[in-house]
């Protein structure tokens, strides 16, 4: 049997420089071959649609950012990852694609649009055995960075358990959970709209204000109900900056995000636009943002609540009035104490987040730009954790027309000691394109 020392000598001698060996992470090698090495641009455009694989996500869909969500593509701060805090993104892809998406549906969640060689982080179902419940289907916890389109609905993916470590008055916090409700501002007015039968809630908050914005405001009857009015310039001002100044627009600020305990800011905005019922929580927002949201909020209580987004189009009727109906998300917390249960789960809860098992996955036809980004963990939050981004297109600059290879040592320059580390079949010198008179190590998985 041939030794392990004369297999790395023989390997170390292959003929790769007629190769172009290219590396999946958590997925497979592939060799490419090519007579020479010519350009990098050339080698990508002559093999980018026979093997190469970018991870992306159709620009335009959503991401967990700091304070709420944003859309792929778009100038981000900072993201949520894997391990539930913010992180600053350090790069950002962009191109086009023409080919199928992975569309994936867990449950409770939002569906989630990647390309087919994504890697996501999940799980495999596992059994649970027991002589008083029936057989159901649990993650296994052994986590795996799997690409979409070999996700099946027997897997579970992945929801981050949110960070948060500010400390708030609980009071305040409730006030402002009912003006996330109820509140608008309107020019140096700050209004809370009530029914005719909440006048003892409209009187607690003018007493809540008085104490906490040291404002004072008066309780007016209209034929809809209650108006609670604050006529104060820097209150309308920060309300609106804050909060949002529309019902679709409104949003959650990053400091009651972050709170330690969330519950009181929740109970104020369920007693405005929701109610409990038994063990389940209901709210009711025409914002998306503040849908979404709401699960970085519920993971900070150990509950990951489901969203169910009701897009009617037809035109209602509001007192006489016809109107267009706007979409509208329902947020559904349940607090189940009991561990065993002969009812099916779908999301089980771990010390670092949620296990939620995949509901439904299809296929779409897509053709546009797809985005991906370069995060400090590697990970980033759709509905789901997912890994960033994969081995990179050469770079081009508009204004002179040159296309950039990446380095993976970071210099601008080449040495042999970095061919020797890296190997030639993840980077190689291009005669053809030189920085400062010298060769450039031009490298594919730069991640």
């Amino acid at each position: 049997m041939e030794s392990r020392k004369k297999r790395r000598k023989r390997s170390k001698s292959h003929p790769s420089k007629f190769k172009i060996r290219v590396r999946y992470k958590y997925h497979y090698y592939r060799w490419i071959n090519t007579q020479d090495y010519g350009s990098f641009k050339d080698i990508y455009e002559k093999y980018k649609d026979k093997g190469y694989s970018f991870w992306c996500v159709p620009k335009g869909d959503s991401v967990f950012t700091n304070p709420g969500i944003e859309s792929m593509g778009e100038q981000i701060d900072s993201i949520v990852s894997a391990n539930g805090n913010y992180e600053l993104p350090s790069r950002y892809f962009e191109r086009d694609y023409t080919g199928d998406l992975v569309v994936v549906k867990p449950f409770l969640l939002p569906e989630t649009r990647l390309t087919p060689e994504h890697p996501v982080l999940s799980c495999e179902s596992k059994p649970q055995k027991s002589k008083w419940y029936e057989h159901q289907m649990r993650p296994s916890l052994r986590k795996t960075w799997k690409p979409a389109s070999e996700l099946t609905e027997k897997d579970w993916v992945f929801f981050p358990l949110f960070k948060g470590s500010r400390e708030g008055d609980p009071e305040l916090l409730y006030l402002l959970g009912l003006y996330m409700a109820e509140g608008y501002p309107t020019g140096n007015q700050v209004y809370f709209a009530l029914g005719h039968t909440e006048r003892q809630l409209a009187e607690h908050i003018l007493r809540m204000a008085e104490k906490h914005w040291n404002v004072k405001g008066t309780i007016n009857r209209h034929r809809t109900g209650l108006l609670v009015r604050f006529s104060k310039a820097s209150l309308a001002d920060f309300m609106r900056t804050e909060f949002g100044s529309r019902a679709v627009s409104k949003k959650i600020p990053s400091w009651i995000l972050e709170q330690r305990d969330p519950q009181p800011f929740l109970e104020g905005w369920l007693k405005g636009d929701g109610f409990k019922r038994g063990n389940t929580w209901r709210l009711t927002t025409s914002s998306k943002t503040a849908a979404y949201q709401a699960l970085l909020m519920g993971s900070r209580l150990g509950i990951l609540p489901a969203i169910y987004e009701d897009d009617r189009k037809e035109r209602g009727m509001i007192q006489g009035r016809k109107v267009n109906a706007k979409p509208s998300y329902e947020i559904r917390f349940h607090k189940d104490g009991s561990k065993y249960s002969n009812k099916e789960s779908h999301v089980v809860k771990t010390d670092n987040g949620f296990w939620v098992k995949i509901n439904k996955i299809e296929r779409e036809r897509f053709s546009g730009k797809v985005c991906n980004m370069e995060t400090p963990s590697n990970t980033y939050l759709l509905s789901f954790i997912v890994h960033n981004c994969a081995d990179l297109p050469p770079e081009y600059s508009s204004q002179d027309g040159t296309w950039t290879g990446y380095r993976l040592d970071g210099d601008k320059t080449h040495t042999e000691s970095t061919l020797k580390r890296y190997g030639r079949h993840k980077a190689w010198i291009d005669s053809s394109y030189k920085f400062e008179g010298k060769p450039v190590i031009l490298v594919y998985n730069a991640c």
